[in-house]
């Protein structure tokens, strides 16, 4: 059998295969690209949710105690006339 005579056989199957293989790349690539946004959205999501819990607990409990002992270290700083001034 003459190869050139086969490859005339298997050329209209090697346009089908090219087409289908683009068509299933491009399906690939966009499914990829779509899981890729979804995980990088449901991290943002997440880590909003982690931030605003642990922001509500520290507003509700530990907030009006870490004031105070800022203001006092700050004062610390601060030279006496300042304070005078400020009271």
């Amino acid at each position: 059998m003459d190869f050139n005579n086969l490859s005339q056989l298997f050329g209209p199957f090697q346009d089908q295969f090219v087409r289908v293989y683009s068509v299933t790349s491009f399906v690939i690539s966009v499914l990829i690209a779509l899981w890729l946004f979804n995980f990088i959205f449901g991290l943002i999501q997440r880590t909003y949710s982690i931030g605003k819990a642990f922001g509500s607990v520290y507003r509700l409990y530990m907030h009006s105690y870490l004031r105070g002992v800022v203001i006092k270290v700050l004062n610390i700083f601060k030279p006496a006339n300042e304070i005078k001034n400020n009271i």
